[in-house]
């Protein structure tokens, strides 16, 4: 990726932030201070906040509505920081009026939602990056570029566990369009499945009375995929961990962090080996991990969690208007089908390809 400070000469993409929130001014906006793009505008209901927001980070216009920043007609992009039920209808208004998106996760709240911005992006020709930084940040990416260079073998299995509980009475609250937490956060384990795998074929879920629950997933490669939702860890521990296990290596991360690669060719004598080395540096297990000592770009949670990954792949392909390769409508889509399925299984396998019909 290109890292771009604000003295430096480039052309910069002029976007316009939607919704002054709490995540937006943690995560989002001090992304701005590493990418060829320029916040020209900044809008949100509450116009006095946007005035404040614009005022602190520099932008030169406050809106109270999306209609009201197109009708200025300086912003190129909208950067959506807003919630998932409001994202399918300022997206397609955007993209109606030319401007790239970007949005932050949750895309939706159903499959539906998707479908809207899918049509808006392919009527207009602009592009639209879904900010799942599980996809995006650097632990992903490095395991992406093991598995592509061949030497693992195929994908056999992927697990994740991450913090959260799964709801009881899915279809009701599929049904009655509840904003859970296996939304909200939900969704960040299934972008990384996704991602990793592929969309799945089939889903199910087992529930616990006491809300934990694993969610075993078929995907068209042969390939299975477990996520552990662990309701009842503490904040304490080491929150998330995904481990992909192919025909000849694995690799596990722990708390989006500590990356180890479990690399091919390592020597195993049951009945006679004697040296727990293993005896080649070739074969040895490769771990990566961030040093603190130093104030390094990469020990910055923005980075370490993807957002500023994301929003550079976006300026990069609204500035030159490419598709996206990561981030993808239709890796939202797949995301959110997973999100369904998941809601009407109770226990049964379920079929991404039926879940319109289960709905109707």
């Amino acid at each position: 990726m290109a890292i771009v400070f604000a003295h430096e000469e480039v052309r910069r993409l002029k976007v316009a932030v939607v919704g002054c929130g709490n995540h937006a001014y943690r995560s989002i906006f001090p992304c701005f201070d590493y990418l060829a793009a320029e916040v020209v505008a900044v809008c949100d209901l509450d116009l006095a906040r946007a005035q404040k927001y614009a005022k602190h980070f520099g932008a030169g216009q406050a809106c109270a509505s999306l209609k009201e920043v197109i009708a200025r007609g300086e912003a190129e992009a909208v950067v959506l920081a807003v919630g998932p039920k409001q994202h399918p209808d300022l997206a397609a208004e955007a993209l109606d009026a030319g401007l790239h998106v970007w949005l932050e996760k949750p895309p939706s709240a159903d499959v539906a939602g998707v479908e809207k911005m899918i049509a808006a992006r392919d009527r207009s020709g602009k592009q639209v990056v879904v900010g799942f930084k599980k996809a995006f940040m650097p632990a992903t990416r490095r395991m992406m570029e093991a598995l592509a260079t061949g030497h693992y073998g195929k994908l056999r299995t992927v697990s994740g566990r991450f913090p959260l509980g799964f709801p009881e009475d899915g279809p009701k609250v599929l049904a009655e369009g509840r904003g859970t937490n296996w939304l909200g956060n939900g969704v960040h384990p299934l972008s990384f499945f996704v991602h990793v795998a592929g969309r799945p074929d089939a889903l199910t879920v087992h529930r616990a009375k006491n809300g934990g629950a694993f969610i075993v997933m078929e995907f068209p490669s042969g390939a299975m995929g477990c996520l552990h939702d662990a309701a009842g860890a503490t904040a304490a521990s080491s929150m998330e961990r995904y481990e992909l296990v192919c025909e000849k290596g694995h690799m596990l991360c722990e708390n989006n962090t500590r990356l180890t690669l479990f690399r091919p060719g390592a020597p195993f004598d049951y009945g006679r080996g004697h040296d727990y080395t293993l005896g080649s540096d070739e074969a040895a297990a490769v771990t990566y991990d961030i040093q603190h000592t130093l104030s390094t770009l990469y020990n910055k949670a923005i980075f370490v969690q993807g957002f500023v990954q994301e929003l550079e792949h976006f300026v990069a392909c609204a500035l030159e208007n490419v598709p996206p390769k990561i981030g993808t409508l239709e890796e939202a889509k797949a995301v959110m089908e997973c999100y369904e399925a998941a809601l009407l299984s109770e226990g049964k396998p379920v079929r991404l390809d039926d879940v319109k019909a289960l709905r109707a």
